[in-house]
């Protein structure tokens, strides 16, 4: 029965999106103009055709790989440091009575206010956009760590003293083990927060991008750009979620 499940709910999804886009395509032709103005929008039918001319242009590709690599070490550099440091402060009062308070006045503030101090802080634009991305990926990934840390079932820690298990086997054969379906969690959120953050750094620093062409098409009214460049990055978010519940799914195979 679960072998069958892809077969149902993957024409569902597709279904879902075409009805979604005829939905679209009837409100610009009808003009509808409440409760939004939706005849302003161009049609995905246009929109369709327009990305189809973009698939055969090389800067198009170019941009993909130049926001994908700056998200991508984003994430590397928010993974590395944030689920460390998450596992010291949920596994330590001390630590995070020392560190937390700190890191937490500066996660609500908005990516985008972090771009001068970044720029300020940084010699190239190149390092403050992958700054940007490494803060956008950072902060989820780090609660969702400590939080896990916090949970970890006191029974395992005292089965595994028993066994003989060290404090620093115990971060590889407890911790990490039981800890990582929310570090994954903080994965999949941090992933969509970086994409957001490469957006908001090539806006505004830029030169390159899929977040760069997307401003630059705004500015010139090139609405059907921009909304090409709009469901680019949610596709690109979208199929780097998804790598990451493929990656879940072949490393945590009890859940």
């Amino acid at each position: 029965m679960n072998r069958l499940k892809p077969f149902v709910s993957y024409p569902i999804r597709m279904i879902s999106i075409f009805v979604m886009l005829l939905i679209w395509e009837w409100t610009v032709r009808a003009n509808l103009r409440w409760p939004l103005q939706f005849g302003n929008l161009p049609g995905p039918s246009d929109i369709i055709v327009t990305w189809l001319s973009y698939l055969q242009q090389l800067h198009y590709f170019k941009d993909i790989a130049v926001s994908t690599a700056r998200v991508l070490g984003g994430i590397i550099l928010g993974f590395i440091t944030a689920v460390p440091l998450g596992l010291w402060i949920g596994h330590r009062k001390l630590v995070r009575d020392a560190l937390f308070p700190s890191l937490e006045l500066f996660r609500p503030i908005p990516l985008i206010a972090f771009l001068p101090v970044a720029m300020l802080l940084f010699p190239t634009i190149e390092s403050s956009i992958l700054f940007i991305t490494f803060i956008g990926a950072f902060f989820p990934i780090l609660i969702s760590t400590k939080d896990a840390a916090g949970r970890v079932s006191v029974t395992l820690l005292q089965a595994a003293r028993c066994l003989g298990c060290g404090p620093i086997r115990a971060i590889w054969r407890v911790y990490l083990p039981a800890m990582s379906p929310e570090i994954f969690t903080g994965l999949s959120v941090g992933i969509g927060a970086s994409w957001m953050a490469v957006v908001t750094g090539e806006m505004m620093s830029g030169q390159t991008g899929i977040g760069y062409t997307t401003w630059q098409a705004y500015h010139l009214l090139d609405y059907r750009q921009s909304i090409i460049g709009m469901f680019t990055i949610g596709a690109l978010g979208f199929a780097s979620s998804a790598a990451v519940r493929t990656l879940e799914r072949l490393m945590i195979k009890w859940r």
